[in-house]
């Protein structure tokens, strides 16, 4: 792993600069006809057990690869999945993280900035604990629950959580959601947390499952969408100097009056027409949306680009598959007591989505969780799963696209200064080296699948192997602050990630 490190972001290659100035898009086929991916079974013995709901993928020992949390329905005990060369081994029980509660909502965070992973975990009402934060010491020693003593005493019917740093105080908050109370943000003092969701304005009544947050306005903090069900309308929180206004009426994304059997399940983020913002997909039950920024306000583009279907859709998560330099997306659906509710697999065709599923997946229907990445660090997006009927697994697919179509990627991990995961919600753009050509722009990972957070690089395609530029756009007091590393060699990357250091 190599580490471009500045003390300043207007070191390092280029100034301080707003991410979007001069931008063209580049189509990026790459020269060649698109390649679709096949997808193989890993260690399908061990992924074998049904009830799966969050999945999450960090590198929770430190060593370069990335390990993989899962949790389940009550009864079945967690699984946290150490990956050992491509090789996993469950460990959960070792390091004291086999809940066999329900298991509802996870998210990997590094909460008191020690360079480990540490996992928050939610149950149900009727689990007998409160959620849980688990501290991880490092050094393979167990987790232990932490929760009581930093100020996280709490419950409900706990969905989607997220570690982000809403105050751009250098360290990160943690916001909750719940489905039978208000939402949570409880901001970090030192390691220790305070709800001040209330407070703020931000500690939304209505039955909210699914959050994801980014810098909608570039204005230099983080706000936040909601997805609400049981009819209830959806929310976006404009951030306004650490306050929060809920404006999702007026951008176009509340959904305001439909039926009570309807509702936002899972948000998922990404640029799918590569104009360098983030778009909106939302699982629905209901007919699933599409949400282009369109600057001032969002409009829901799901119906012309083939992606309304109503599918009792559960979450999803954005990812290029095969390489063609956009987004494709896998939307995954579930209904009580059926065993084969479809998940979908839809390619962009720039134009239109089209649902692709490999047939080696798609038996594995009725899901949860779903969650991209690389694994085996050979460069594409290999896909974790966990379907929640009693007859399904919770199965972990690899991709075999071509050697040489694979290489034609890099990975980038967003760090602070330290070189610790405090960075939830920085933007990451990659360009044609010397020029203003879009290839790509992701997002450090701030909610989505099912109820879960990650700690993964951001993977972008690219169109040949010759150098690029990266820009990293991060929030710092209330500023964003964008850091270029110029001429960076993808072939010096295989098999490795481009970490880069901001303040």
């Amino acid at each position: 792993m190599f580490v471009i490190a500045c003390a300043m972001l207007t070191a390092c290659g280029g100034g301080v600069s707003r991410p979007g100035a001069g931008v063209t898009m580049v189509p990026m086929l790459g020269g060649d006809a698109v390649v679709m991916p096949a997808f193989e079974s890993v260690q399908p013995e061990l992924f074998v057990t049904p009830g799966g709901q969050p999945n999450a993928w960090a590198d929770f020992d430190n060593d370069g690869d990335l390990d993989l949390y899962v949790g389940f329905r009550g009864g079945v005990r967690a699984r946290l999945y150490r990956n050992d060369g491509g090789t996993f081994t469950d460990v959960a029980a070792a390091l004291g993280l086999d809940d066999s509660l329900e298991v509802r909502a996870a998210a990997w965070g590094d909460f008191d900035a020690d360079g480990h992973a540490d996992l928050y975990v939610g149950f149900t009402p009727a689990a007998t604990v409160p959620n849980k934060l688990y501290r991880n010491p490092g050094g393979g020693a167990r987790f232990g629950d932490v929760a009581p003593v930093v100020g996280l005493i709490d419950r409900g019917t706990t969905r989607q959580p997220a570690f982000i740093d809403y105050d751009n105080d250098g360290d990160v908050d943690l916001f909750v959601a719940f489905r039978d109370r208000p939402n949570a943000l409880y901001r970090n003092d030192g390691g220790r947390f305070t709800n001040v969701a209330a407070a703020l304005g931000i500690a939304d009544l209505r039955k909210t499952v699914g959050v994801t947050w980014w810098d909608w306005e570039q204005d230099g903090d983080l706000d936040a969408f909601v997805a609400n069900q049981d009819g209830d309308a959806n929310g976006f929180y404009r951030n306004v100097g650490g306050r929060f206004m809920d404006v999702a009426d007026s951008l176009g994304l509340s959904e305001r009056g439909r039926a009570a059997d309807l509702g936002g399940v899972g948000p998922a983020l990404g640029d799918f027409d590569n104009d360098g913002d983030f778009d909106l997909f939302v699982a629905n039950y209901g007919p699933d949306a599409l949400y282009r920024d369109d600057g001032a306000r969002f409009t829901n583009v799901a119906e012309s680009v083939g992606l309304a279907g109503d599918y009792h859709s559960v979450s999803a998560a954005w990812g290029d598959a095969d390489h063609d330099g956009r987004l494709d997306l896998f939307v995954v659906s579930y209904l009580t007591g059926e065993r084969d509710t479809p998940d979908h697999f839809f390619h962009n065709r720039s134009d239109r989505f089209v649902n692709v599923m490999p047939p080696a997946i798609a038996i594995n229907n009725g899901s949860h969780g779903v969650a991209w990445a690389d694994f085996d660090r050979d460069g594409d997006l290999d896909l974790a799963l966990t379907n929640n009927h009693t007859a399904g697994t919770h199965p972990l697919f690899r991709s075999t696209l071509p050697g040489s179509v694979a290489a034609r990627s890099l990975q980038v991990a967003v760090r602070d200064a330290r070189g610790r995961a405090t960075r939830a919600g920085s933007e990451v753009r990659v360009y044609v080296a010397g020029t203003r050509r879009l290839l790509g722009a992701r997002l450090v990972d701030t909610g989505g699948g099912y109820d879960s957070q990650g700690i993964t690089p951001v993977h972008v395609a690219l169109p040949s192997l010759a150098p690029v530029d990266v820009e990293i756009t991060s929030l710092v007091a209330s500023e964003r602050m964008t850091k270029r590393v110029a001429a960076v060699d993808p072939r010096a990357y295989r098999g490795r990630v481009l970490e880069v250091r901001v303040p």
